[in-house]
């Protein structure tokens, strides 16, 4: 669906408050910066995560504050994608009525176009189209943890952005795993160039519990996890300035450990796959908060706050959520380093209401109050996710690592 169909455009005000925004998060960052001297792989780092930032703060001014998201809100209607093909009468890969696909970004080729995308119609891909795939969700039950939160540099973010797929601002220098495989498809010229199909994950990753509408991340004080499947609002994307604690929750932070690693790789996956960011207590990610400031977030914060939170509840609930089907270890801890159990940014607690950090200071609160923005059944345009006419040829993606 072409964004220029339904223009919904902003006043001269609201123009003014997202470019005063992007200026706070540059005075912000600054301090930061000057005090990461002599790395100048974590100063670069910085540098991305102020960027994206000011790329979601623009796209959400353009589409009614919304966040990006690759589901319709009311997927949960229908339960999984496949169903919701079926019901919409989706049949084949160019079909416009299938649920839309994830595309990387559009390429010349043969004189044509080429384009790579996990495509809806392929049930294999199914998960991916999950915020996070749940284990045992129905979208996909053999791709646990896999998700769109970890493709933030996917079309439509990176049309506010430099307009390319594989683009430095989404890799950090320090993260040579990664790079490795990718570095030499940072000078191409279209969105996605097909010679370039290296199947990596990026360096950063956006907070999955925040998009999730709330209800699937409830507390267990209020009823515990919902699957996202089985709400009829479970895939309604909450808007970008909803956040009750935007100083206190992540919104996108460096998936892999970065800051002093305890080696390049780690054992527990094949290949050369980074530890990830909740490996290690020791970990330190550069993380972009909601209210748009960038600092490291060490685990050892992390952890504390979570402390003080379960003391506080009596061990109902923490920070981040024990209850989902990832169980009490969370998100791959048992591939982790040390065996703290830290699953921050990934099963936040209440989701975008809950917070990942107490940090220094108070609780704010949210500037604008929860609410539905779609009524189920109203799917919000998907800016650049639309189904490729009959000339495109098709790339499919291969599964990722």
């Amino acid at each position: 669906m072409d964004r220029t169909k339904e223009p919904l455009g902003f006043t001269i005000v609201e123009l003014a408050v997202v470019l005063l925004v992007i200026v706070v998060i540059l005075a912000t960052a600054l301090p930061v910066v000057a005090g990461s001297r002599g790395n100048s792989g974590m100063q670069q780092s910085m540098s991305n995560l102020v960027a994206q930032s000011a790329a979601h703060l623009i796209y959400a001014a353009d589409w009614n504050g919304r966040q990006v998201t690759h589901n319709p809100d009311d997927l949960g209607v229908y339960g999984t994608v496949s169903d919701y093909n079926e019901a919409h009468g989706c049949a084949d890969f160019f079909d416009p009525n299938c649920h839309p696909s994830i595309i990387a970004g559009f390429g010349p080729s043969k004189d044509l176009w080429s384009t790579w995308a996990f495509w809806s119609f392929v049930n294999g891909h199914a998960g991916w189209f999950e915020a996070i795939n749940f284990p045992g969700g129905p979208n996909s039950p053999t791709y646990d943890g896999c998700g769109f939160f970890r493709f933030p540099q996917s079309r439509p973010i990176h049309d506010y952005l430099n307009g390319r797929y594989h683009d430095p601002l989404f890799y950090a220098p320090n993260d040579t795993a990664v790079n490795v495989h990718v570095q030499a498809c940072w000078d191409t010229v279209p969105e996605f160039d097909p010679d370039c199909n290296e199947n990596y994950f990026t360096s950063y990753c956006r907070s999955p519990a925040a998009i999730f509408h709330p209800d699937v991340m409830r507390s267990n004080a209020a009823g515990g996890w919902q699957a996202p499947w089985e709400l009829d609002h479970g895939y309604e994307t909450p808007g970008l300035f909803q956040a009750t604690y935007p100083d206190l929750k992540t919104h996108i932070l460096e998936h892999s450990w970065l800051q002093g690693p305890p080696a390049e790789c780690n054992p527990a996956f094949s290949g050369c796959t980074p530890y990830f960011f909740n490996a290690g207590i020791d970990s330190s990610p550069l993380t972009l908060f909601f209210d748009g400031h960038v600092r490291l977030l060490p685990n050892s914060e992390v952890l504390f706050a979570d402390f003080q939170v379960l003391s506080q509840t009596k061990q109902v609930d923490g920070l981040w959520h024990r209850g989902t089907p990832f169980g009490a270890g969370g998100y791959f801890i048992e591939s982790g380093f040390d065996g703290v159990p830290l699953s921050h940014h990934i099963l936040t607690t209440d989701g975008i209401l809950g917070r990942d950090t107490l940090g220094e200071a108070s609780p704010m609160p949210s500037s604008v109050p929860w609410q539905r923005p779609f009524g189920v059944g109203n799917q919000r345009p998907h800016v650049g996710l639309q189904s490729p006419g009959p000339d495109v040829l098709l790339t499919p993606a291969e599964d990722l690592p």
